[in-house]
């Protein structure tokens, strides 16, 4: 004889199929099809901003292997930066040199070392804006850095694992997966708290009065997150979403300000993503950013990190000699951690 089901279960199992498949789609339009923040108003221009790039074709593999692209490196004096014409030489390398005197001939320079990295890649923006390349880095001079998504902090390693066809879905594509830090909400700019670091309190003090500057019009957003370090991808329409006179306006607020240079660059690096038109939130499940934009799929992963990718290291200056010495010291992984 059958067993008939109540017909209360099978509503329930009914529902809870519904709720998957519901969930399923709000976390794909959530991270990989958001629309950008809004901005009107902001433009120095009267032609309308369009909508954030994100292509939903597969991208032709002849012509991104003909693309053009460039490396925007920004560096100080200090920085050996040999390597990155060695080992990502298929890209043009434009690097800065962020604290040369401006009369010299030792490389590209900004107007005022002012904001780190931000001042380098908001100058080459302004004065490349009418002949970018398909694909642009912005990245950080030093090879090995704590900020850098790789068991062994490498750069060199993070950029050669970059998927292209993810940077052309996206229009932007943050070089680092792991939620910390940054993730899932740095900054409440509407109510600051005394909660962690001082310069993440006095950036979040700070937030709401330059965000009215960079964005004027636009509604302070309650909350902000992003994966940190300020080394992104970006395609040319992406980064021409916006007019020249917003760039031109944001370099202003940085060459004026009187915060300091740690606060604003700081301040910069939680702007980013929305300056590319992603959401004030912009925090990809880790196991999917791995693999959309590093092609690493087969990972275990939690939504804010995975397996043998990355150990957030107790100091900030990479040992003298790393990776050959300092690993398994002073908080410091050995090279083999992940093996």
């Amino acid at each position: 004889m059958p067993v008939h089901r109540p017909r209360q279960a099978q509503r329930i199992n009914q529902l809870f199929i519904l709720v998957s498949i519901t969930t399923v789609f709000a976390l794909y339009f959530l991270f990989f099809r958001q629309p950008p923040v809004r901005t009107h108003g902001m433009s120095g221009s009267q032609q309308p901003h369009k909508q954030g790039a994100q292509s939903s074709q597969q991208p032709d593999a002849g012509k991104l292997a003909t693309a053009s692209r460039e490396l925007v490196v920004a560096s100080v004096k200090a920085d050996d930066t040999a390597w990155i014409r060695e080992q990502l030489a298929d890209w043009k390398a434009n690097i800065y040199i962020a604290d040369a005197d401006a009369t010299s001939n030792s490389g590209l320079s900004v107007p005022v070392n002012k904001g780190r990295e931000a001042m380098v890649y908001l100058t080459y923006i302004i004065d490349r804006y009418d002949q970018l390349p398909d694909f642009m880095i912005f990245m950080h001079g030093r090879r090995y850095q704590w900020h850098n998504d790789d068991p062994i902090y490498d750069g060199a390693s993070v950029i050669r694992k970059l998927q292209l066809q993810a940077v052309v879905k996206t229009g932007y594509a943050p070089l680092r997966c792991t939620w910390i830090p940054g993730c899932p909400v740095e900054l409440h700019p509407l109510k600051p708290v005394d909660e962690g670091p001082i310069v993440r309190q006095q950036t979040e003090l700070a937030f709401a009065t330059v965000f009215r500057t960079i964005f004027p019009g636009t509604e302070v957003p309650a909350e902000v997150g992003a994966t940190c370090s300020s080394q992104f991808a970006a395609t040319r329409e992406q980064v021409m979403l916006r007019p020249k006179a917003d760039y031109e306006r944001i370099r202003k607020w940085l060459v004026e300000t009187d915060l300091p240079d740690d606060i604003s660059g700081r301040i910069m690096e939680y702007m980013w993503h929305m300056i590319m038109q992603k959401k004030p939130v912009y925090c990809p499940p880790a196991g999917e950013c791995y693999c959309f934009t590093f092609g690493l799929c087969e990972l275990k992963c939690t939504a804010a990190k995975c397996e043998k990718q990355y150990v957030l290291p107790t100091y900030a200056a990479v040992p003298d000699g790393w990776p050959a010495k300092g690993g398994g010291e002073n908080g410091w992984p050995k090279p083999d951690w992940n093996q």
